[in-house]
């Protein structure tokens, strides 16, 4: 039901786009983002923050396509990019984005059923024009076992989980209207201008007691929450995470103590998984389209004697 006095601005259908910084994420970024197209998510706004892989040009080549949007967010002297970043989309997105879900290249909104797409939830969730925000809890997913990175999608590899009640869980991300949010007090939550912050089942958030923002007083995983795929294998983690470091605290470097941490395979969930042919042919339709673009012709820059030539000539 819309507040009293108000009128609901969403969109039909809803115009819900993923906002997040990334750097060095490419082995996996297609299958990130032909997830998130299948299940309903519009676009994407993306800040690079130096990648040096191969993310930056892929980025570039879905953005000629029309489908990301792409900006470099730089290291900024005794700052971490990720706040920075999060400030830029929100100053600077377009008013026709309905909700921005900012989570990170290693996180998946997963619905929780098969018939449920994100477009349907949060449309259901923000029908009510009172609200301003949902917090959507983590599930944190191990290693499997894995050592060595092997062929294959994220959401099939990596199957097992922590159990509800893995304190982890009650971190949690958000989906805003972004035209409703002053700034990010840190990558999980998001200062309001007005309106409420609700949990998965609709419910006014009840913060942790004893913990910062960010982070709620129960787990809920409800209609959709966010796999979080912490750690992959060992080598990954020691070729990606641990020498990223933290894009949003100073001096936090994630290496041992934080992969023993969440390399938590307790139990199996196979809902993921079940998305993946789905995703393959979605990601393969993206290949096509990149593959037939055409190459760039790079722009000539003019020596520094030609233009001193043009001056001199006039």
């Amino acid at each position: 039901m819309l507040a009293q006095g108000s009128t609901n601005k969403l969109d039909n259908p809803l115009n819900l786009h993923i906002a997040a910084i990334i750097k060095d994420e490419c082995s996996g970024l297609l299958e990130w983002i032909a997830w998130h197209r299948v299940l309903g998510v519009t676009g994407f706004i993306i800040a690079d923050n130096g990648s040096r892989d191969g993310s930056r040009e892929l980025l570039a080549s879905l953005a000629r396509l029309g489908i990301v949007t792409v900006f470099d967010q730089p290291n900024l002297y005794n700052q971490k990019p990720q706040i920075p970043a999060y400030d830029r989309i929100l100053r600077t997105c377009s008013r026709d984005i309905d909700l921005l879900a900012f989570i990170d290249a290693d996180e998946f909104l997963l619905p929780l059923s098969t018939d449920i797409n994100l477009p349907e939830f949060f449309g259901a969730r923000f029908v009510d024009d009172s609200v301003s925000a949902i917090a959507l809890n983590w599930s944190n997913f191990g290693s499997s076992g894995e050592v060595f990175a092997n062929e294959g999608l994220v959401t099939e590899r990596f199957t097992k989980r922590a159990p509800l009640k893995f304190n982890v869980h009650h971190n949690f991300k958000s989906v805003v209207r972004p035209e409703r949010i002053n700034h990010f007090h840190n990558p999980h939550f998001a200062n309001l201008r007005y309106g409420r912050y609700i949990d998965a089942r609709g419910n006014d958030l009840v913060p942790h007691p004893k913990h910062s923002y960010g982070v709620s007083n129960e787990v809920i995983w409800d209609g959709v929450r966010v796999n979080h795929y912490a750690v992959k294998s060992l080598e990954e983690f020691l070729l990606g995470k641990h020498l990223r470091g933290s894009a949003a605290t100073a001096n936090r470097v994630k290496h041992k103590a934080y992969f023993k941490a969440h390399d938590r395979n307790d139990e199996t969930c196979l809902l993921a998984a079940s998305l993946a042919p789905k995703v393959k042919v979605e990601m393969a339709r993206l290949q096509e389209l990149l593959d037939a673009l055409p190459e760039e012709t790079p722009q000539k820059k003019p020596s520094w004697l030609g233009k001193r030539m043009k001056t001199l000539l006039g």
